[in-house]
């Protein structure tokens, strides 16, 4: 059976009782390598790694990768506007160095500049990836559980297998078995015959007494 649980939700007359807390419930984790369900409350699912953790699509990691790049290149610009006056006069002194030892016949306006962000601009799309990532953690269903909690299920599911196997197994006999070598093979307890004593005594002579 493989790790991997998708969330669904039945209808409100389905309601079970969650596994963990014994609540009433609608959400259920199906895997269908087993086949393997339970029932579950959605704050359990919620940062649970002892339970479950969510298994998020390759966009996902795409825009998380982008909005750690986001963040860092908001901090590090924030790490230059606070810098000091001295460390702001050698940058500019070394930009000047810089354009001294550039070659006397480069004409600078072949020379595009990098664009260069303001703040807000990074800020603002930062926060366009952020909600991107919400909207994508809402729409995850699929989850893996903890080793613990795996583990348990696949025991469970032996059980489950092994047991099935013993009433197969045993209506199997049962249904093969000649009726005639039940007999042979049990005695069954006779029935008492009190017909014959009660005809004898019906049959007495009044007289006879």
């Amino acid at each position: 059976m493989i790790n991997e649980y998708a969330c669904r939700k039945v209808a409100l007359r389905d309601t079970k009782s969650c596994l963990v807390c014994h609540k009433p419930s609608t959400t259920v984790l199906y895997n269908k390598s087993g086949p393997d369900w339970f029932y579950t409350c959605d704050i359990h699912l919620q940062d649970n790694p002892q339970f479950a953790t969510p298994v998020y699509d390759k966009e996902y990691e795409n825009v998380l990768t982008k909005m750690k790049s986001l963040k860092n290149e908001l901090n590090s610009n924030a790490g230059a506007s606070g810098s000091s006056w001295d460390s702001w006069v050698s940058k500019v002194f070394i930009k000047m160095d810089k354009d001294a030892d550039k070659p006397k016949d480069t004409d600078p306006a072949n020379t595009p500049e990098p664009a260069v962000r303001t703040q807000a601009q990074i800020q603002e799309e930062y926060n366009a990836t952020l909600d991107t990532l919400t909207t994508l953690r809402k729409k995850n269903k699929m989850y893996q559980l903890s080793p613990q909690m795996f583990e348990s299920r696949v025991q469970l599911k032996k059980r489950e297998e092994m047991l099935k196997e013993q009433r197969r197994k045993q209506e199997e006999a049962y249904t093969n078995t000649d009726p005639d070598e039940l007999l042979t093979k049990f005695s069954f307890p006779q029935v008492p015959n009190t017909s014959t004593n009660e005809d004898n005594g019906n049959n007495v002579n009044p007289g006879s007494i």
